[in-house]
């Protein structure tokens, strides 16, 4: 790289000698070559960003390639200002990149670890923007997803960021499902949904559906004290889900999940079409559920 310099740069050098500046004609002559480079990464991520868009890619690939690309051509032009310029030499480099280097390192550890959690997250697709997942303790439908985190749009419509070493670190749920897999998973296969009214009505919204449509299957858990009469308390939620029946795919499904000490636990399943439905016809069902210790009095 140097003999293609050199020649430009003695002739920087003759330039600005005169004003007492021909020392740093190696910097002047490396200008050129650092404006063409800014160009060519200009242009050359405007047209990742166009062609990956066009042919469908996902908003979180097509920033992974950005940053890739980005870190590319930062190496590229680092390396060539050192091999291109004498003012520091080779020993300095060397022992200057390996301080510099540990204390980016240090500094940057939790960073690092969340961008290689972000490889992770993108290569194993746990799930993908739009799908409503719950991470730990938090939940809600996936908005943006990079290599450093995971910004999610919750229940009470705040924008939460998790780090991605968070999201590998916890249980996630991911509340998307396919119509036919979840008919199949109850033991019904699609090409048998004619088989009765029985049938027809257990399946609800669920038997119009193409195969391979996906819905969003949420879960959530009522607990009721042993003070409470468990018949009456099961009527009411019964009572509230056939009200439900036909704000959803189908009828909202109660199933007895756990005793505990001072009761039992009640899990209520309800399938719907959008994620946004999980924060609209979905808590209006779990606040009417919940409302059962006015409804019904403890004995």
């Amino acid at each position: 790289m140097q003999d293609i310099v050199n020649p430009f740069v003695e002739i920087i050098r003759e330039l600005l000698s005169p004003f007492g500046l021909g020392y740093y004609a190696e910097i002047v002559a490396l200008i050129p070559f650092l404006l063409v480079l800014y160009v060519i990464y200009l242009v050359i991520m405007r047209s990742i960003t166009v062609s990956f868009r066009r042919v469908g890619m996902p908003p979180e690939a097509i920033s992974g390639i950005r940053l890739i690309t980005r870190l590319i051509f930062f190496a590229v032009g680092l390396t060539t200002i050192l091999s291109a310029t004498t003012i520091i030499s080779g020993t300095a480099i060397i022992t200057g990149g390996a301080i510099f280097g540990t204390a980016i390192g240090l500094a940057f550890s939790r960073a690092l670890a969340n961008m290689v959690s972000g490889f992770y997250v993108l290569g194993s697709r746990p799930f993908r923007v739009g799908d409503y997942v719950r991470i730990g303790s938090e939940e809600g439908i996936v908005t943006e997803l990079t290599l450093n985190y995971t910004r999610l749009l919750l229940p009470d419509m705040t924008k939460k960021v998790v780090p991605n070493s968070r999201v590998v670190d916890s249980d996630v749920t991911n509340f998307r499902v396919r119509a036919d897999e979840l008919m199949f998973d109850r033991g019904v296969e699609a090409e048998k949904h004619d088989r009765g009214g029985k049938l027809k009505s257990a399946l609800g919204g669920l038997k119009d559906l193409a195969k391979g449509t996906e819905v969003y299957r949420y879960t959530f858990d009522v607990q009721v004290h042993k003070d409470y009469s468990m018949k009456k308390v099961m009527k009411y939620i019964n009572e509230v889900c056939d009200r439900y029946e036909y704000k959803f795919l189908e009828k909202p499904e109660v199933m007895y999940w756990a005793n505990v000490n001072l009761g039992v636990i009640f899990r209520i399943a309800f399938v719907v079409p959008k994620p946004m439905d999980i924060l609209g016809v979905g808590a209006d069902i779990q606040a009417e559920i919940a409302d059962f210790h006015d409804k019904i009095k403890a004995s």
